[in-house]
């Protein structure tokens, strides 16, 4: 969630997905391998009151899991000392602080200077500005640090300038699409830790099936990690109730490694450096997140990995789950300990998955 004024929703934009916290959002998208929901509360012209009065109240209600706030430009041009915009920025950090949050999960910003640029010159003489802008981050930067809160300076950023047309936006006053992303990369430096954040509610069992899946596509020698090397982590998984399920039901990891293998083929290649997650386990992983919260669940667990497997309805691993008669409903079954569990899986013979192999490999 981002927190703040015109610098966060981006005035002077053409587009929303040019600033920073869209930027930021699909940074940690790619870093995480799990999808990150974005809610921007930015409004121009917002001061720290407007802040308090129309913004926290929605951050209270959707208790999000990441914060960035920059706030206080509003209040220096309408003349607010130092000591009230204090009181203010404390009773909203204060706020931040009741919400359960770990403060490393909160990322103050400071205000990006705009002294010297052509839409500044109502509001005061460029000395005059940039002192206050100084004096303003000073206080927000020490009643950060006072609550253990992660503080970024981006005003260092606005301050090198920049040699594309598009630094500065048209009105002459706010970041342009060319800093906003230096902001995002400033950003980053210090946000690349809140990739691990996303994964804090996986039980230990679910994050070694991530492992495991990042194993798998490093044997096959492919760059990226599929859901077909997903639902092999899950067939190595001893310990969660997935694999367990799968054991119960008899679907074994040589089985389906044989199956891939002949359908995929082990490309012979050095092993990639870097290896993405597509895009289908990257919602495989939402789906897995939210049947969890769904379901009350104290933790992301392998048997919420199984179902959002079957879930998601397209990938490799979905064909194999439903050729071997695994469905969502039969594992929502097995999770619900009101129902007895499922006692074993009826064979779905040669389905429309077995069917594709055959063409594949050339059979009638």
């Amino acid at each position: 969630m981002a927190l703040g004024d015109s610098y966060t929703i981006g005035t002077g934009l053409t587009e929303e997905r040019q600033n920073f916290p869209s930027l930021l959002a699909k940074k940690l998208s790619e870093e995480s391998g799990i999808e990150v929901a974005l809610v921007n509360l930015g409004v121009n012209g917002y001061t720290t009151t407007d802040l308090i009065r129309e913004e926290l109240p929605v951050a209270l209600g959707l208790r999000p899991e990441l914060v960035t706030i920059l706030i206080g430009a509003n209040d220096l041009v309408q003349g607010s000392d130092e000591a009230n915009y204090r009181t203010r920025l404390s009773a909203i950090y204060d706020t931040l602080g009741s919400m359960g949050l770990a403060a490393k999960r909160v990322l103050a910003l400071s205000i990006p200077d705009f002294s010297e640029l052509p839409g500044a010159a109502p509001f005061g003489s460029a000395g005059e500005l940039r002192s206050r802008i100084d004096t303003f981050n000073d206080v927000a930067q020490s009643e950060a640090a006072s609550r253990g809160f992660r503080y970024v300076d981006i005003t260092a950023v606005s301050r090198e300038g920049g040699d594309t047309s598009d630094w500065v936006a048209a009105d002459g006053l706010h970041p342009g699409p060319a800093q906003h992303r230096a902001i995002a990369d400033r950003i980053w430096e210090t946000a690349r830790s809140w990739a691990a954040v996303g994964l804090d509610r996986w039980s230990s069992s679910a994050k070694q099936v991530l492992t495991r899946s990042q194993e798998e596509a490093k044997t096959l020698g492919v760059s990226y990690i599929g859901t077909e090397h997903l639902l092999l982590g899950l067939l190595r998984d001893t310990e969660g109730g997935g694999g367990t399920l799968l054991s119960d039901w008899r679907i074994s990891y040589t089985k389906v490694r044989k199956l891939i293998d002949r359908v995929i083929g082990k490309r012979k290649q050095d092993v990639p450096s870097r290896i993405i997650p597509t895009t289908r386990v990257r919602k495989v992983l939402r789906i897995a997140s939210q049947e969890a919260n769904a379901a009350n669940a104290g933790s992301v667990g392998t048997e919420h990995i199984l179902l959002a497997l079957a879930l998601e309805g397209e990938g490799i691993a979905a064909h194999v789950l439903s050729d071997m008669g695994v469905t969502p409903a039969l594992i929502r079954r097995a999770m619900d300990p009101g129902t007895g569990g499922a006692k074993g899986v009826r064979r779905a013979g040669q389905g429309t998955w077995s069917r594709l192999i055959a063409r594949l490999l050339g059979k009638p």
